[in-house]
């Protein structure tokens, strides 16, 4: 049997996705309790999971320059938000202690895009990716201290940067 590799010019931008699977394989196996945990539903599955995937963001964000370990939560979060493709409409706001996230026109909503039938739930991967990306450039880990969620209209994500 012989295994062939398609030439071709090697896309930076895939680098993310790339990140992403091995986040998502390394949050499936450490997060596995939580995951099984039908109480814990899947909004808090996709948090944890989205977590270790954004780690993995992070950690290619400081191998392309993009951010270093002396970023500002500022830095980290806005240019996250400009470098993955996550929506249409994206503002920040900053106090000492908070960022508040709201997103517009999502382009990975389960629902909006993926057109998934959630019945009550819902299982937004924004805050999880941010929250790994602080933890990752940051060597810190934030807690997501509320998500509000509106599926496919807005959401709004809060994060206390001082815990």
């Amino acid at each position: 049997m012989r295994f062939f590799r398609r030439q071709s010019k090697r896309d930076a931008s895939k680098d993310y996705l790339n990140r992403m699977v091995i986040g998502l394989g390394a949050g499936l196996v450490k997060a596995r309790a939580f995951i099984i945990n039908e109480d814990f539903g899947p909004q808090g599955t996709m948090d944890v999971l989205a977590t270790w995937m954004g780690q993995e963001i992070g950690k290619e964000m400081l191998d392309r320059n993009i951010l270093t370990s002396n970023s500002t939560y500022e830095e980290i979060i806005e240019k996250m938000l400009n470098e993955l493709n996550l929506a249409d409409g994206i503002s920040t706001q900053f106090t000492n202690d908070e960022a508040r996230i709201v997103v517009k026109e999502c382009l990975i909503c389960p629902r909006r895009v993926g057109n998934y039938d959630l019945e009550r739930y819902t299982s937004c991967p924004v805050g999880g990716l941010i929250r790994g990306v602080i933890n990752s450039i940051s060597g810190k880990s934030p807690q997501l201290t509320s998500i509000d969620y509106n599926p496919a209209e807005e959401c709004e994500v809060k994060i206390n940067l001082q815990e």
